[in-house]
């Protein structure tokens, strides 16, 4: 007799299990590093393509673990219970013809099996088969001796052959494909969703750094190409930041500390007394003036607001920044004056 399960096949299965569950571990951890490195080698000319090859690292990366466990680990989980749950039991031995049916189906937590109908003189049976078997088995019709476990056959026997009539229909593929795909839908959504809002989250808690090492610049008016302006910035620091970082005022409004703790401010002579006690000084730095035209950065910072007369916009020191004894931020603002971009689109 053929035997289907024994401590051989026992251990094969828990060897199977275990090596891929280290190597899911194994590609889980690259993952991360990946993501902690490409997060390590942020600067400000490059954070927004990092933040993209982040995100596609993560979301790549979470759709393979999760095919991986759900079609390769939690079966191999399954199975290995199944083969050791058997293999605790006393096998019974049965006679008859057999009959396999065409279509598999999953027992909930455990393998996917097809059906068998053992057929003798006083009695028809309905069996169990692991589908991985169903190759193995002989045409329908042929008298067998099988060894079961819990209505699962363990092991076959041919006593009677009979002729092949041919192929026997196989299993559905494509219902396969199509109920594997239908059970990986929604927790694949949900991976990707997850992903690209964790992902964002730390990348920009990792990336950020302490404020000796970043130059911070909020204007109160639109704000565009800001990725842009911030490399310019950085480059023309000589290297004396990590990161220059631009933002409207907006951009803090659930977080004010940080807003007045910026080393610069872009604000119009209307809201200054608004902000006045955030600044280092009294008089700031005109940057923008509608009388003369005159403006530097007109690329980046769009000046005249929405239902508003155009006005002149200075820039002003930020009283708590952290760069006002290096002079850094003095520097700073005098690159910031300096961009003209028409000047600088001029041949």
């Amino acid at each position: 007799m053929e035997r289907f399960l024994n401590e051989e096949v026992l251990q094969r299965s828990k060897t199977r299990t275990r090596l891929i569950a280290r190597f899911l571990y194994s590609l889980a951890w690259l993952v991360l590093v990946l993501f902690i490195t490409l997060c390590l080698l942020t600067r400000t000319g490059n954070a927004q393509t990092m933040l993209y090859a982040a995100m596609a690292v993560m979301i790549l990366g979470s759709l393979v673990i999760l095919a991986l466990w759900m079609f390769a680990l939690e079966p191999a989980k399954a199975e290995e219970r199944h083969l050791a749950g058997l293999a605790a039991l006393t096998p019974e031995t049965r006679e008859g013809r057999i009959s396999l049916s065409r279509d598999s189906f999953r027992i909930p937590k455990s393998v996917l099996v097809r059906k068998i109908r053992l057929t003798a003189e006083d009695e028809v049976l309905s069996l169990n088969l692991n589908e991985k078997l169903a190759d193995r088995m002989p045409p329908d019709g042929t008298l067998v001796r099988v060894e079961t476990a819990r209505k699962f056959i363990t092991g076959m026997e041919v006593l009677e052959t009979v002729p092949d009539q041919g192929d026997r229909p196989k299993s559905s593929r494509l219902k396969t494909v199509f109920r594997a795909m239908g059970r990986f839908f929604l927790p694949a959504t949900v991976i990707v969703m997850m992903s690209i809002l964790l992902t964002g989250f730390v990348f920009i808690r990792i990336t950020d750094t302490d404020p000796e090492n970043k130059l911070v610049i909020y204007a109160d008016c639109e704000v565009q190409n800001a990725p842009e302006l911030a490399e310019k910035m950085e480059k023309a620091l000589n290297g004396a930041v990590r990161m220059v970082k631009i933002h409207p005022f907006s951009y803090a409004m659930f977080d004010s500390v940080q807003l007045k703790q910026a080393d610069l401010f872009l604000v119009p002579d209307s809201h200054r007394e608004e902000y006045r006690e955030w600044f280092a000084q009294e008089n700031g730095l005109l940057i923008r003036d509608p009388v003369s035209g005159s403006a530097a950065a007109e690329k980046y910072f769009l000046y005249i607001r929405e239902g508003s007369q155009p006005e002149p916009y200075r820039l002003y020191i930020g009283g708590s920044s952290v760069h006002l004894e290096d002079g850094l931020a003095r520097k700073a603002a005098e690159i910031l004056l300096s961009i003209d971009t028409e000047k600088e689109e001029t041949p």
